[in-house]
């Protein structure tokens, strides 16, 4: 059976049939939705300050409150590409954060990346455990988190993580 799409002409406003493409065109990078998640605001301050420059990201928003923030992506009110996670968090850890995110399913193939302080193994496997796309572990330097933070958005915004 011949599948067809339908576009109005420019020309006089008729319709006409034009085949479907074969296979869609190769992904190009775009624009990305980056949602982080951590509770301190030194931190918050010096992530979005390297974010804001990047010219892949479309949009940063912030969360202190990991609880807060799985009530907005669950009421859809919240949609990111790309969600940066700290670990160590009161009230909801990032571990906790991540399997709660995990059933909304909305958000259950939104690439996470835990972005925190910790070099502890077990947190790694953790993180693996967990179904996190990637795990980075915060710079001492401006200039390495923009590194770091650079080599993520370009995953992201190429198609890195599909969803």
């Amino acid at each position: 059976m011949d599948t067809a799409i339908f576009s109005t002409s420019p020309r006089r406003g008729i319709f006409r049939r034009e085949p479907r493409p074969e296979a869609p065109p190769p992904r190009q990078a775009s624009n990305v939705n980056i949602l982080l998640v951590e509770d301190d605001p030194a931190d918050i301050s010096l992530i979005l300050n390297a974010l804001r420059r990047h010219p892949l990201v479309s949009t940063v928003s912030a969360a202190d409150a990991p609880d807060i923030a799985l009530i907005q992506l669950e009421s859809g009110h919240l949609k990111p590409d790309l969600i940066l996670l700290d670990i160590h968090m009161p009230r909801v850890n990032g571990f906790q954060f991540l399997e709660r995110l995990r059933r909304i399913k909305a958000m259950a193939k939104t690439p996470v990346v835990f972005l925190t302080t910790s070099y502890r193994i077990t947190d790694v496997m953790e993180a693996r455990r967990g179904t996190a796309s990637f795990y980075v572990v915060k710079p001492d330097t401006f200039g390495e988190l923009q590194e770091r933070l650079d080599a993520v958005v370009k995953r992201a915004a190429s198609g890195g993580w599909d969803k």
